[in-house]
């Protein structure tokens, strides 16, 4: 039988891109006719030497639902519940991808309220290639919202698109390319990464398969043997300290939530072992419950009674498990924590919902833990290698195949993974920001340059004041200055973040400031996205008079502000008046030779308290002062 091949992005339930040619593509016996047809119209291609076809369709307005069959060779493809709408490409890493499963306990609502299955997410599929660009995706498909699928949908793209169709009742599609921990040279071509030559030979190394495959074998074998070890010398499970019956006569006590160095585990490699015992009603042991632990570094495997109730693998998913009803008794029960610290820096996150409850009472479980090694390794686990993190693989193989699909925009949410070479984002975001634009289409007249938003980072890791060095600073900076590009647009997300976990849960007001730049941007509405942003500055006397865009109806402070004046090597942290709507002045008369200032520069800057008047914060900034004169 002849071969007859659709991209994985047609499909049911799909959602083309209105008011825009749009093409349908697939495989065929090379010389055959395959032919389209939607509403009303037939189209038709022949299939190439190389085997590939390719239609275009007529640009439609927004509606639906259409019926689409193509067909060659007597074989038939018929696919439904098509629509016509705004098809966003949404991208980045895991605060792009975390899902709406991870924010069902605090957005219950979603799925309460009716879903509106106008919204619709087609997920690509994780894949890494280093031989080129390829021209299809492996699989895929489209989903419309509903109870079921929602949980599987980018938290920031399925907020971000109810704002849109509660502004414009469009059909929204929204494709997820998306991989959590990856840096963006990942994403870049070899044209936009033609000024980073190092990179580019990087990507390349891994484009020899065999390389690959010897590379993974080897970090397999070396991780498999470091937790094989810990299995076979982890003397808790020899002794079976799991169990309620054990002594722990040779316990330690150690306060949780914290960091293990409490108990002099600093650097600790292995495994070791936590108890609590709590007390319960009759009532509460009749009814399921859950455990939440927090975060917890690195690996976890948590039993209830001697029985198991959960485990993860790595440090940044919530520990959300389930007690089953009956397994929990009246009067005292064990919860016993097996933690295997990889990487010398092992502990319970504070800050957490640490507890045990049911839909009645609760348990606090803050407060003393007897602890016990099971087992010290002498190295720290070996790291996994990531072929996902290398220059150039997830351009190739999960944006490339897409680069015909016409859309409205590109949503962008990454930075975290480039925070160790911070200072070089500026120049990889602005060519990477280009090189998407150049090569996606959003209206059949060229140059399109397709609109590109993108979310500031938020705060992270514990208050601390302004400091030059701040990576997570200077890669905010970098995306504010991305401003400067043609059709691009950035939500703030400074205020919105949690300084214990990198993986800030909400993800509804940062779909709502996307949705803001995006109306702005596109739309043309007036809105003050993406917050007050700096513009001037001068000197009069012995105060420094700045200036500010977006700021509404005024200025307006949650508490007492302040700036940071460097001179030299020393700094001063001066208070702020907020002088009118948009003008704030700082005294610096008592700093010698002032150089530069600082506003919210850190990676969770303790000194952010402006606000305009629609509740959007100040964008952070530094600016050199050297030349303002009186």
């Amino acid at each position: 039988m002849d071969l007859l091949v659709v991209s994985p992005l047609v499909g049911n339930n799909m959602v083309f891109q209105q008011g825009i040619s749009v093409p349908v593509w697939g495989k065929a016996t090379p010389g055959v006719r395959v032919y389209v047809k939607m509403l009303d119209k037939r189209y038709y291609a022949t299939v190439g030497p190389n085997g590939r076809w390719r239609v275009l369709l007529d640009g439609q307005p927004a509606g639906g639902p259409h019926k689409m069959t193509v067909s060659a060779s007597g074989q038939r493809k018929t696919f439904k519940d098509i629509y016509f709408g705004d098809v966003w490409i949404c991208s980045g890493q895991s605060n792009m991808e975390m899902p709406m499963q991870r924010l069902r306990d605090n957005f219950p609502g979603e799925w309460d309220a009716p879903i509106n299955s106008m919204i619709r997410q087609f997920k690509v599929p994780q894949e890494w290639d280093f031989s080129g660009p390829r021209e299809d995706l492996s699989g895929g498909h489209w989903a419309a919202a509903s109870k079921d699928s929602l949980q599987e949908f980018s938290g920031t793209a399925w907020f971000f698109a109810r704002e849109m169709f509660k502004s414009h009742g469009t059909p929204i599609g929204l494709i997820n390319a998306a991989w959590g921990g990856t840096p963006i040279e990942a994403w870049m071509s070899q044209d936009a990464l033609a000024t980073f030559p190092r990179k580019i030979a990087l990507g390349s190394k891994y484009a020899d398969s065999t390389f690959c495959e010897g590379v993974m074998r080897e970090n397999e074998a070396s991780i498999k043997a470091w937790y094989d070890a810990l299995a076979i010398g982890d003397r808790g499970f020899a002794e079976k300290w799991y169990r309620p019956q054990t002594i722990l006569s040779q316990w330690g006590k150690v306060s949780l939530p914290g960091t293990f160095s409490k108990a002099y585990l600093d650097k600790f490699y292995g495994a070791v072992w936590l108890r609590k015992q709590v007390e319960v009603s009759a009532e509460f042991a009749k009814r399921e419950s859950r455990l939440w632990l927090g975060t917890i570094v690195d690996a976890d495997t948590v039993y209830v009674n001697g029985t198991e109730v959960g485990n993860t693998t790595y440090r940044y998913p919530p520990r959300k498990y389930t007690v089953p009803a009956g397994l929990l008794r009246e009067g005292k029960n064990n919860i016993v924590m097996r933690v295997v610290c990889c990487s010398g820096d092992g502990g319970v996150t504070e800050g957490k919902d640490f507890r045990l409850f049911s839909d009645t009472e609760s348990v606090e479980l803050d407060g003393i833990w007897e602890y016990r090694v099971g087992m010290r390794a002498t190295k720290p686990c070996p790291e996994n290698f990531f072929f996902q993190r290398q220059p150039t693989g997830l351009f190739n193989a999960m944006i490339a195949p897409m680069l015909d699909y016409p859309c409205k925009g590109i949503l962008w949410y990454q930075g975290e993974s480039n925070d160790a070479n911070a200072r070089e984002y500026k120049a990889l975001f602005a060519a990477h920001i280009g090189d998407w634009q150049s090569k996606w289409r959003c209206t059949d007249k060229q140059p399109s340059n397709v609109p590109f938003f993108f979310v500031q980072l938020p705060l992270w890791k514990e208050p601390g004041e302004n400091r030059e060095s701040s990576s997570w600073a200077i890669l905010r900076d970098a995306q504010r200055s991305a401003l400067s590009l043609p059709s691009t647009g950035m939500a703030t997300g400074l205020d919105l973040g949690e300084w214990n976990d990198l993986h800030p849960i909400n993800k509804r007001d940062v779909g709502r400031r996307l949705a803001l730049a995006v109306e702005r941007l596109v739309f043309g509405k007036e809105n003050t996205a993406p917050g007050p942003l700096f513009q001037s500055v001068k000197r009069r006397y012995g105060r420094l008079i700045l200036s500010f865009d977006n700021c509404g109806e005024g200025l307006v402070a949650n508490e007492e502000p302040y700036f940071t004046v460097v001179s030299g090597k020393k700094s001063y942290r001066l208070p702020v008046d907020i002088e009118g709507p948009d003008h704030i002045s700082v005294d610096v008369s008592s700093v010698q030779h002032p150089e530069k200032l600082l506003y919210a520069w850190a990676d969770n800057p303790i000194d952010r308290q402006l606000y305009n008047s629609e509740g959007l914060p100040m964008i952070p900034f530094q600016i050199d002062i050297t030349d303002t004169t009186p």
